[in-house]
């Protein structure tokens, strides 16, 4: 029994270096990673006071800061600009710090109304009155698209609006309303939409003015975006040229700091084949089940690598499918907003 003892001494010896070894080891690769991660948990605080917050909201998420809101009312001040902050500019503290910011409510909150299926007068007088809070304020209208009635559509009727109902906003925002024209009688009366003058659709929502040619069967293209400059730009026509082949839509886009419920989103693809295709833009009404779909792109022609855009306007979530006639489907994008 001694003897195997002897014989087992020295290799529990050579073990337990080895273990003593490895947990030094291991300890120290410990204290590194602590005193790496309390260096990458100091930051410094940057100067957010006069900017929109939906400006800095990313920056401050990127510094981990845990950013709670507190609003008041200066109708003077820009809406949504911050007014003050807790934390001193320049001040080093820890990722995870509590920033409460003041953010300026300039507007009256308002949810958008919901006057799909109304005629123009009547969604007018709708909008001139809209509830905030315990009294009634007016929705500025941007734009009025006017096209061409499909089906058994009634004339003068909105089929569409941005932003869609529910949405929950300020009365600074503009509604931009899709319109089917007016009776034969009334359009003398109308600023209908001219496709030959350039200047038309500048500062109409895209998804309106793709409407309108994907009515009057139009082929179009829509080119690279460009940053506006001002926000409210963002989403609405740039440019507009109309030629042998098609339309040339040019467009303002300004890639949202986060992914809302309702806001525009730009899509680009470059088809793998040389075919024709199509794209339908789906979604589904909160509370219901039916899907419904409408055609954003008809049986244009693409080459191989050739890009294809789609500017929409997503409300909650949307799914858009391409489709290639021979290749089949190409491409799908499931979108969705987030808050």
């Amino acid at each position: 029994m001694k003897e195997k003892f002897l014989k087992i001494l020295p290799y529990s010896g050579y073990v337990l270096f080895v273990g003593l070894g490895l947990l030094v080891f291991f300890v120290a690769a410990f204290l590194v990673v602590v005193v790496r991660t309390k260096e990458e948990q100091k930051v410094m605080m940057p100067y957010v006071i006069g900017k929109n917050y939906i400006e800095v909201h990313n920056e401050l998420q990127r510094l981990q800061l845990k950013v709670r809101l507190e609003t008041q009312r200066i109708p003077e001040k820009t809406d949504g600009i911050i007014l003050s902050q807790s934390i001193d500019p320049g001040k080093e503290v820890e990722a995870g710090s509590k920033l409460y910011l003041t953010v300026n409510i300039g507007f009256d909150r308002v949810t958008i109304p919901d006057v799909k299926g109304q005629d123009l007068k009547r969604a007018k007088a709708i909008l001139e009155k809209v509830l905030s809070g315990e009294v009634y304020v007016p929705l500025q209208i941007g734009g009025i698209t006017y096209v061409p009635a499909v089906g058994d559509e009634p004339a003068d009727t909105i089929i569409d609006q941005i932003p869609a109902p529910g949405k929950e906003t300020h009365s600074g925002e503009k509604i931009y309303l899709l319109v089917t024209e007016a009776n034969p009688e009334k359009k003398s009366n109308q600023s209908a939409n001219d496709p030959t003058d350039s200047t038309n659709f500048v500062g109409t929502p895209v998804p309106f003015v793709i409407d309108y040619l994907q009515r009057k069967k139009i082929p179009y293209l829509l080119k690279e975006t460009t940053k506006p400059e001002f926000r409210e730009s963002h989403g609405l026509v740039s440019s507009f040229e109309l030629k042998p082949t098609g339309a040339e839509v040019g467009a303002f886009f300004l890639k949202p700091s986060e992914s809302f419920v309702q806001d525009y989103e730009f899509l680009t693809y470059e088809v793998d084949d040389d075919d024709v295709y199509s794209a339908k833009v789906s979604y589904t009404k909160p509370g219901e089940d039916t899907e419904i779909e409408k055609e954003i792109l008809t049986n244009q022609s693409l080459k191989e690598d050739e890009p294809v855009r789609f500017l929409i306007y997503r409300a909650g979530n949307v799914k858009v499918t391409l489709t290639g006639k021979e290749s089949g489907v190409a491409k799908v994008w499931k979108l969705k907003g987030t808050y």
